[in-house]
């Protein structure tokens, strides 16, 4: 049940003062359309020549130059050759003029004035004010220092956005990965599965974490699991920020997701991720219900039928997936009833399950089930409804929580997706 970030580094960004360059949102990017409606910056004049802010700008749309555009007067006038002379030199004049002030709009504006940049924010130009262009508009600046409230009740105070993050656990793992920070991630278990790029990262220990494997790795913020604090220890003492997560329901994991992006500083991300996983599971669920069917199920999590009671993510995923969990029915020995607990033969022989689910981390194939003679007599048993089941997915309290649910509904309601 149970993702090295390098130092971001600034581009080589080209010197022409109107170049595109990273920009540092300061929150007031607008939501509605992206871009800015820049203030009108007061136009050139003269009989001969107009050139406004329009059409003469340094300013980039969609990251194209505008460039700028000569207005001639609608009157036509006819002039004797020196009244000519004098108006062309009266022309190239203005024309002067009028680059030369093009060239000064490419740079900084005066003190007292708006510099306003093509990603929506507009900001009071000091001397040295530079007009930037973010990448991407949808980003929200992070602040540091943060505190977050782990799933030990612990406060936890992050100082600076941390780049060198260890995971102790496969589902913290897949969770800074799903935030797109699989590049911070320095250190894993043994038993990160998942995404394959999990794999090439240093390792920090399996069940058991390896201090100074995780110390090793110089981290800025480790996530952990419940069951690892006492490693975890000289880490925090030697200063490294360090949060628990230990998730019992599927609010817990959207909670651990929220705490994650905050303390990562991807918190609009995990906003992000949170609703999309909402969305697939209402999806899935929805499904489940209009079958108007809820059989009962036995799910194990092992082979000697340790199985997961109410307070435990897995009996969520079984509500949602329109699934009666025989090991919360009040039927079962209720002095054993708990999150997770181990569940005896004749409990199960009692309850009678319609639909009994094996993990394939404990067993080859559902035949290693059917072919003990204790359970001959089950109605699953004789049905034909012992199913082998990827237990990682539905146990594993991560962002593919989604995919656990329709695991369980594929199999619990063939045909509703």
């Amino acid at each position: 049940m149970f993702g090295h970030r390098a130092p971001r580094r600034t581009p080589a960004w080209p010197s022409h003062p109107c170049a595109i360059r990273p920009l540092k949102n300061d929150g007031a990017l607008s939501k509605r359309d992206g871009r800015v409606r820049d203030k009108d910056a007061g136009s050139v004049n003269s009989s001969a020549i107009r050139a406004t802010e329009d059409d003469v700008s340094c300013r980039l749309v969609r990251f194209g130059g505008r460039g700028f555009v000569l207005k001639w007067p609608p009157r036509r006038r006819t002039f004797s050759p020196p009244v000519a002379l004098t108006a062309i030199t009266s022309v190239a004049a203005l024309l002067l003029v009028s680059l030369s002030l093009v060239l000064i709009g490419c740079g900084s504006s005066p003190a007292g004035e708006t510099t306003t940049s093509t990603a929506g924010v507009t900001t009071p130009a000091a001397a040295d004010t530079t007009t930037t262009v973010a990448t991407d508009t949808t980003t929200t600046v992070a602040t540091f220092p943060v505190t977050v409230v782990d799933d030990n009740k612990a406060n936890v105070t992050i100082k600076v956005e941390p780049t060198r993050i260890v995971s102790t656990a496969p589902s913290n793992t897949e969770l800074l990965f799903a935030l797109g920070l699989g590049d911070r991630v320095v250190g894993v278990t043994s038993l990160d599965d998942y995404p394959p790029e999990a794999a090439k990262i240093a390792k920090v220990g399996d069940f058991q974490i390896n201090t100074e494997a995780v110390m090793a790795l110089s981290p800025d913020l480790v996530i952990g699991y419940a069951g690892a604090e006492e490693a975890l220890k000289p880490v925090q003492a030697k200063g490294t920020p360090v949060i628990i997560l230990n998730p019992a329901t599927v609010e817990g994991i959207y909670a651990n997701i929220a705490t994650v992006g905050m303390a990562t500083g991807a918190t609009a991300k995990a906003a992000e991720l949170v609703d999309s996983i909402k969305a697939q599971i209402k999806q899935i669920s929805d499904a489940a219900a209009a079958t108007g069917q809820s059989p009962k199920v036995f799910y194990a999590v092992d082979n000697t039928l340790w199985t997961c009671g109410p307070g435990s993510f897995v009996d969520d995923l079984l509500q949602l997936a329109h699934a009666t969990n025989v090991a919360a029915m009040r039927g079962a020995d209720s002095a054993g009833v708990q999150a997770y607990y181990q569940f005896a033969p004749e409990q199960l022989v009692a309850s009678d399950p319609d639909i009994i689910l094996v993990p394939n981390t404990a067993y080859k194939s559902a035949d290693e089930f059917t072919g003990d003679a204790r359970f001959k007599s089950l109605r699953a048993v004789k049905e034909g409804h012992v199913y082998l089941i990827n237990d990682v997915v539905v146990t594993r309290p991560g962002p593919r929580i989604g995919d656990g649910l329709k695991t369980l509904v594929d199999i619990i309601h063939p045909g509703a997706l």
